[in-house]
């Protein structure tokens, strides 16, 4: 009798597995929610805080270059707030002004789907990607220091040094859930200005993205702000909800 050969499929698992990836997304979300309550917890997230803004500047940037408007530099500022200067068409501002909110808000859900992919060094790459992308702006926009002054380049490295190193020395599973903690905290920042903004508009107080809209569109600011808002919730949300499905789910990008 001929011998019955069997083949037999063994699964082995992740070193980070669906439910680690599901806990890591929850931990994240009450780390920084508890954070915000939290006296002085600022300065904890600090350098963080500090990448959103150059993010949420360097939407606005990226955006001018590619209406073909001049980009003088972004500054950031030790509060945390930054500002790009640009010297734009009236066209070119409809797509300018909207770029730094909601592409912070596009950053953050962009980094969540990214950790989704199924490799155990997924968080250390995308903390290399974080840091190439600081490194990037703060060379191409953030170098002059008659325009940005010392404290943006100097701010803009440290940033991409931090990211690098994290993603050098720790280990998969804790470089995943910083991944995943900088993509929420991105995201949740960029909602976050954004009721700001609109407590702000509401009450006409200050310039800011949302008053330059209504002084392009003689439409008034608190409507841009609302339209925004929902926009990001939208954008960071639906990311939420898109990983969560997707380590749950078998056979998807895990």
């Amino acid at each position: 009798m001929d011998p019955v050969l069997r083949t037999v499929s063994v699964s082995v698992p992740d070193d980070i597995t669906r439910t680690s990836r599901r806990r890591m997304l929850l931990g994240a979300l009450a780390l920084v929610l508890v954070m915000m309550w939290i006296p002085y917890s600022q300065f904890i997230l600090y350098p963080v805080r500090l990448f959103v803004t150059l993010v949420h500047e360097s939407g606005h940037a990226l955006v001018a270059t590619l209406t073909g408007s001049q980009v003088n530099g972004i500054r950031l500022n030790p509060n945390t707030s930054g500002v790009t200067m640009i010297r734009a068409t009236w066209w070119a501002e409809w797509f300018i002004n909207p770029a730094g909110y909601l592409g912070a808000a596009f950053f953050g859900a962009m980094l969540l789907q990214l950790a989704r992919i199924r490799s155990k060094t997924a968080g250390k790459a995308i903390l290399r990607f974080m840091s190439v992308y600081a490194l990037v702006v703060t060379l191409v926009w953030c170098h002059d220091p008659a325009v940005s002054g010392l404290f943006t380049p100097v701010m803009g490295f440290v940033i991409a040094l931090v990211m690098g190193a994290l993603s050098k020395y720790l280990p998969d599973g804790a470089a995943q859930f910083a991944a995943i903690f900088v993509a929420v905290e991105c995201g949740l920042d960029a909602l976050n200005d954004l009721i700001t903004l609109l407590v702000i508009t509401t009450n006409h107080l200050g310039d800011n993205d949302a008053a330059n809209m209504a002084a392009v569109s003689h439409i008034p600011a608190v409507f841009w702000a609302i339209l925004w808002a929902a926009a990001a919730s939208v954008l960071v949300f639906g990311s939420f909800r898109m990983y969560w499905r997707a380590v749950t789910r078998p056979g998807t990008l895990n």
